[in-house]
């Protein structure tokens, strides 16, 4: 990671006004990337939920430690098994946000909206839409799958969210029809 890469993490956070959920943060960092955002983060791997990228969690516990970002932890209840259900929500500090907004830009690619038009419609999916949507872009880009194989395999990696594959696909289809990706 080059200095500074954790402020570009932080100009994400802010330019979505926040995000509810570690795995919503993965999948829309992926998105971005995908799209062609200056955005350093080039480890992403499939893992439970999707493409994961170590290097964006790094960066998030050190924006924290740094008390850039605060992360508030949110206990949904107990999960089948008995342990307790956790999300996590991000926000930018108000005068960091002022920083970040004047000094760290995360540019698009050429003829790409700014990045605070992408941020909000990517924060206003469903986490299961994007997590389905993330991991079916990465299959087709980094496995190389594609038809009946790549359905396969979504299903086998995201069978239990089944539900959301339709609107996963319309919500791709959309950023396609608008040459976001």
């Amino acid at each position: 990671m080059r200095e500074f890469d954790e402020m570009k993490l932080a100009r994400v956070i802010d330019a979505c006004g926040g995000v509810d959920g570690r795995v919503k943060l993965q999948k829309i960092v992926y998105l971005l990337k995908v799209m062609g955002f200056d955005l350093p983060f080039d480890d992403f791997v499939v893992r439970q939920h999707g493409p994961f990228s170590r290097a964006v969690a790094c960066s998030a516990d050190v924006l924290k430690a740094a008390e850039m970002v605060s992360e508030r932890c949110d206990e949904l209840g107990p999960a089948p098994g008995g342990e307790c259900v956790r999300q996590y929500a991000y926000s930018v500090r108000d005068d960091v946000a002022r920083l970040i907004r004047q000094h760290f830009d995360v540019t698009p690619s050429k003829g790409k909206p700014p990045l605070d038009v992408v941020a909000a419609e990517l924060k206003g999916q469903d986490r299961a839409v994007l997590e389905v949507a993330a991991t079916r872009l990465f299959l087709e880009r980094e496995g190389r799958l594609k038809g009946d194989r790549l359905d396969a395999e979504l299903s086998r990696l995201k069978g239990h969210l089944s539900s959301s594959f339709a609107a996963a696909d319309r919500f791709l289809a959309d950023l396609r029809s608008k040459s976001w990706l």
